[in-house]
């Protein structure tokens, strides 16, 4: 697409906001033969709602009991998580690691090693994101850059580049508290340990699903409040709450755009200093043209070397260090960026906001109203940051900025 051609043709793919289906797979709850509700249900109720720490989950949980409906805990790391984890070990290459990512669709995989011939469990060593691979030969590095294909790359053992010992979580540890390691870290998946064991993980995809499942939970219950069949108290009233929540309450307004002409040296400058996944690009008019994420940068910079051993000064300088007179520094973004980016209105739901999220694999969204102009963004990090909401009294429930 040149410059000069209608942008909201080519770039605006807009999500249609009516489009909020029901999740597949199993529902959070279970109905069960209602029956007559009791003084000690209704007793529970007022003790949880009399408490300053009453928020959604807690709505949700007594709206349960007072409808005798059966749900499936959503409190803990172990309700959640995956866990039939595939694994690669430190002999596995690069070129295998890849494959493996691309055969299964995933971007992160945790590396295990068997410390002696005598044992049989495999021992957690660390993890491997895509991001970590990229710059070791990405599969469409030669198309956009031109660059050559670094055979060292292909090569090179995940034990050379392994992020080992990252932060984790155990099995009861409360969902509220793996999102704060999720978003403390900037990362998309949490290992869980077992007395050092892997035995599952969380991702961003997975926290995506939750919230689905949360949405249509909270939503079965307020139909039942209004019909009557539940009273009109401040459980109800937290739920209905959640479900008028918009993209506009939780996306970042204060967006850092560049332009198509501006090259990746002047991108990577902004990620780091921003700490940011994504930047957006616009034209002259402040029209949104295209989309420019961490990733798409990784796939055009040479091969990287091993990971360092010393801890990095600026947000992820391993994975941007280039010399200074690296040709791919002077792509502008105008040659990489993505121009048909899906996007989505400020009015949207939370819930069809994530179900693209998950659904296309993506990690954000452009916000455009209706006259096609940018509004902001909405990611995975403003959504989780709404998730945690969910364990909090409306009353604390501070939201901050995030992209």
């Amino acid at each position: 697409m040149s410059l000069g051609e209608d942008p909201l043709k080519q770039v605006a793919v807009l999500v249609d906001e009516k489009t909020d289906k029901a999740v597949e797979g199993s529902s959070l709850s279970e109905p069960t033969t209602p029956e007559p509700t009791t003084p000690e249900s209704d007793s529970r109720m007022q003790i949880v709602m009399e408490n300053e720490q009453f928020g959604l989950i807690d709505a949700i949980e007594e709206m349960a009991i007072h409808k005798d409906i059966s749900l499936k805990p959503m409190r803990l790391a172990a309700d959640i998580m995956n866990a039939d984890v595939k694994t690669l070990s430190l002999d596995h290459t690069v070129n295998q690691c890849l494959k493996f990512m691309e055969a299964r669709r995933v971007r992160h995989v945790p590396v295990v090693d068997l410390q002696s011939e005598a044992e049989t469990w495999p021992c957690f060593i660390g993890v491997i994101s895509q991001r970590d691979v990229l710059r070791l030969n990405a599969p469409d590095a030669e198309k956009s850059s031109k660059q050559k294909t670094d055979k060292r790359a292909l090569r090179q053992l995940l034990a050379q580049i392994v992020a080992r010992k990252p932060e984790s979580v155990s099995l009861e540890t409360p969902i509220q508290d793996v999102i704060t390691v999720m978003l403390r870290n900037h990362i998309d998946m949490a290992t869980v340990l077992d007395d050092g064991d892997l035995v599952g993980i969380v991702t961003t995809t997975d926290l995506m699903r939750f919230l689905l499942k949360l949405d249509k939970v909270v939503r079965q219950l307020c139909q039942d409040s209004k019909k009557g069949a539940l009273p009109a108290d401040r459980a109800s009233e937290v739920l209905f709450s959640w479900l008028s929540r918009t993209v506009q309450d939780i996306m970042t307004e204060d967006v850092i755009s560049l332009t198509p002409q501006d090259n990746l040296a002047r991108a990577i400058e902004v990620l780091q200093a921003e700490k940011l996944r994504h930047i957006l690009v616009t034209d002259e008019q402040g029209e949104f043209v295209g989309l420019v994420s961490d990733r798409d940068i990784l796939r055009n910079l040479p091969f990287a070397g091993r990971r360092p051993l010393s801890r990095p000064k600026k947000f992820r300088e391993h994975l941007f260090a280039v010399k200074p007179r690296t040709k791919s520094l002077e792509l502008t973004l105008e040659e990489i960026m993505v121009r048909k980016a899906l996007c989505i209105l400020p009015s949207s739901s939370l819930s069809n906001a994530a179900d693209v999220l998950r659904k296309k694999k993506i990690s954000c969204l452009p916000v455009i109203d209706k006259s096609k102009k940018l509004r902001g963004i909405v990611t995975v990090t403003n959504l989780m940051r709404a998730l945690l909401t969910a364990y909090e009294s409306p009353e604390k429930s501070v939201e901050p900025a995030g992209v």
